[in-house]
Parts: structure tokens; C-alpha cells; sequence
């Protein structure tokens, strides 16, 4: 069996979305002649524990750490850590870290990890004979282990896997980059794209985004399901659950649906007696404080706190209709949330809002699992209405085995042994 080194920043036990894409990699990649040995720090900085995650992690996986300094050490001892100082995301609400972060942490907080990395795995790779690596970012300071990797041991195929854009993601802009900066993201990045023989990204937007910026090899993977994680009931017809669980904040905040439910529930009593919006995850203040202030809406929400991905997939089936929201940006035009591939899997359909000719609104509308409208749409009520009157009836979602995990996996090894 042939072995991958994978380096990931995020491993179980830390939680959230960026672990899921290399978890369930790693734990198809035996079936298909592969040996994933996983390199991720041993201190990681989370705030975000996920331990049933531990249980998905394949015995056949060899897991090797190393320390990790980050400089969040010196943020909490000026600043304090927790809820109360985080916005909602990688997004701080204090300007000075948000400009500490974009122009003197390049690429990111993780940069002090890149040398010592390089330095001890030159050695394991060698001994181990490994001739395959795979990073993945964001963080994109893996992306910079993989160069420094490749600059020692010339013959080592690298595969760089972009979960997210680098320098033309939206984000970008609440760092305050000066020019000086910016130049320099966008340097390491033209590294990268043009030292890896494969850059992988998850969607069809990002693959040409990708290809603009000079990479010579650009291949498509997207994010998917893993369909031992389901077991799908049907919906619960006394209440109408509206389910998101996941980041949201002032860039995906859909002000009109609340305010086009609180105008249904001033219309309709049985709308008004059976609405339900369920949240969880990263949620910022000032968008509960936009829900509330509709007077039927306040008392109609619940707010569940920080959920295992066990206990989401436990929300879905709870659920009668899931809600999906892109960033309202250029780079949101590209992103597959990983949650859209278990929206499938769960059999709800999916009230969406996001970009005008989004990837993600393509899929939904190929797939038929769901309605897709932009921020600014205000004409959702007789939408919403449909999936209240139908919320008994299963969809019937068609085309989504291309998104099992087992299936993207076996692409993942045919990429492998392609290079």
C-alpha cells in the first residue's frame, strides 16, 4: 500500500467544518490502495471540541504532532479569550487584531509552524519513504509547508487542496491589508499554485479562479456525505422546523426571509402556532437581535449552542425544511457549503439564499432539493408556503450519489496515482 502524507491544521478532537473534508478522505483512502499518515499540530488553538469525531478516525491512520505557537496566546492576555470577544467566524470585532492579523500574520496566525514542520518531516518523509503529500488550507500556512517540502525534496508530489479561495476570498477585506501586504499574499500564493502538481478546490467557480491565477493543474473535488452517517426519519408534521446549524453573521444574514415569516405568522395562525427556527454553531449578536425584533419571531426561536456533528445530523432529521446561506459576495459565487452535500443526505429541502448564479444555486436547481433566492428577494412567501404545506413529504433528490464520500474518495486515489 502506497502512503500519503495529509497536513491539516484541523484533526479531531477539534470540531467545525474544516475537519470533516480529510476525515472522511483519510478514512476511505485504505479502500483504494492508500495509506494516509495525517501531520497536524499537537496544541491546535480551538475553541471548538467535537470528541465523537474521534470515533471516525480509521485505525489504519497514523497520526503524527508536533507543538504549534500561535500568537492567539498574546491576544487573550491583552484582550481575553471567549464568546465575548469573538465575533461570529474568523472575524474579530476589534480592529486592531483584525489588522494585526491581515498584515503581520502572513499568510495567517499559523506561520510560526511552517519552519519547524518542514525541518522535522523532511527527515520522517525520508525514512518513511513517502512520495505523495497532500496540504490543505485555510490555513494557508500548510499550503507554505508543502512549498518548503517540495524545495527540499525535489521529486515528492503535492497536491494543494484549496477548501477555501486565498487572496480572492471576500474575507480578505476586513483585515485592512495595506498594498505591501496584499502583494505578499498574492506572491506566496503564485508559489503555490505554480510549484504543486495538483491544485484541488472544491467548486467549479474556484477551478476557474484557480486556473486564472496560474496554476498549471487544477482538478475539481467537491465536499460530500458520508452516507454511514444518516439515518433518515420522517419529519416531525406538528411543527414547521426551520434548521440552520453553522456559522452566521452580518455577511449571510437573510433580513428578508425574517421578516417575510413574521409577516406569515401575522397572516396565517397555523403558520404562526406551528413555526419553529432552530440555530446553532457560531452565531453573531447582532443577527439574534435582528430575528427578535419581529414581534412574532423572538419567542420562536432556539438558540442550541455549539452542537457535535452527531448531534446536527440528530437536528436534521428534526427538521422540516434546512437552511443554507452563501457568503453575499464574488468568492460566495464559488463556495459549496459542506453542509449542502449533507442537506441531500438528510432528504429535507433546502430554503437557500446566497449570489445570482452561485455554483450552489446550479446544484440545488440540478439536483431539485430545494428553493434558492438572493439576499435581496423580497417575493419568498409563496415559497415558503409550499414548503409549509408539503413539510410531510420526503423530496425525492436526484443525482446526489456523486457526492458519497466513498465515491469522491476513490477520484482522490485515481488523482494519486495519476502523478
Amino acid at each position: 500500500m502506497k502512503k500519503v502524507l495529509i497536513i491539516s491544521y484541523y484533526w479531531p478532537p477539534a470540531g467545525g467544518s474544516g475537519v470533516q473534508r480529510w476525515l472522511k478522505f483519510s478514512k476511505y483512502l485504505p479502500n483504494f490502495g492508500w495509506e494516509p499518515i495525517v501531520y497536524t499540530p499537537e496544541n491546535p488553538y480551538s475553541e471548538i471540541k467535537d470528541l465523537d469525531l474521534l470515533k471516525d478516525i480509521d485505525e489504519a491512520v497514523e497520526v503524527w504532532k508536533t507543538p504549534i505557537w500561535e500568537p492567539y496566546s498574546l491576544k487573550d492576555k491583552f484582550f481575553g479569550r471567549g464568546k465575548k470577544n469573538q465575533s461570529a467566524g474568523v472575524i474579530s470585532n476589534n480592529i486592531v487584531l483584525n489588522w494585526l492579523r491581515g498584515n503581520i500574520f502572513i499568510p495567517d496566525p499559523k506561520i510560526y509552524w511552517v519552519k519547524p514542520s518542514v525541518k522535522y518531516l523532511v527527515e520522517r518523509i525520508r525514512s518513511e519513504g513517502i512520495k505523495h503529500i497532500i496540504t490543505t488550507g485555510p490555513p494557508h500556512s500548510m499550503h507554505l509547508i508543502g512549498l518548503g517540502l517540495k524545495k527540499n525534496i525535489p521529486n515528492l508530489k503535492w497536491i494543494a487542496d484549496f477548501r477555501d479561495p486565498w487572496t480572492r476570498l471576500d474575507l480578505l477585506d476586513e483585515f485592512y491589508l495595506s498594498k505591501l501586504s496584499m502583494r505578499k499574499h498574492q506572491r506566496l500564493e503564485k508559489e503555490v499554485l505554480e510549484t504543486a502538481d495538483i491544485t484541488l478546490t472544491v467548486s467549479e467557480g474556484w477551478v476557474s479562479s484557480f486556473k486564472s491565477l496560474g496554476s498549471k493543474n487544477v482538478e475539481l473535488i467537491t465536499n460530500g456525505f458520508d452516507d454511514n452517517d444518516f439515518n433518515v426519519k420522517e419529519p416531525v408534521p406538528e411543527k414547521f422546523i426551520i434548521g440552520h446549524f453553522g456559522l452566521i453573521n452580518h455577511l449571510r444574514n437573510p433580513k428578508n426571509l425574517w421578516k417575510t415569516l413574521d409577516d406569515l405568522c401575522d397572516q396565517n395562525s397555523k403558520f404562526d402556532k406551528k413555526l419553529e427556527i432552530r440555530l446553532s454553531g457560531n452565531i453573531d449578536s447582532d443577527v439574534l437581535d435582528n430575528i427578535k425584533k419581529h414581534l412574532h419571531l423572538k419567542d420562536k426561536v432556539k438558540v442550541l449552542g455549539y452542537l457535535s456533528h452527531k448531534e446536527v445530523l440528530e437536528q436534521y432529521n428534526n427538521s422540516s425544511v434546512l437552511l443554507l446561506l452563501l457568503f453575499n459576495s464574488e468568492s460566495g459565487k464559488g463556495n459549496y457549503p459542506g453542509k449542502i452535500f449533507e442537506y441531500f443526505a438528510a432528504k429535507r429541502p433546502i430554503l437557500a439564499f446566497g449570489p445570482r448564479y452561485s455554483d450552489a444555486e446550479r446544484l440545488i436547481q440540478e439536483t431539485e432539493t430545494g428553493v434558492f433566492f438572493t439576499y435581496d428577494n423580497t417575493e419568498l412567501k409563496k415559497e415558503i408556503l409550499s414548503l409549509f404545506n408539503n413539510r410531510k413529504t420526503l423530496p425525492s433528490s436526484t443525482h446526489i450519489e456523486v457526492f458519497n464520500r466513498k465515491k469522491l474518495t476513490k477520484d482522490l486515489s485515481e488523482l494519486l496515482n495519476s502523478i
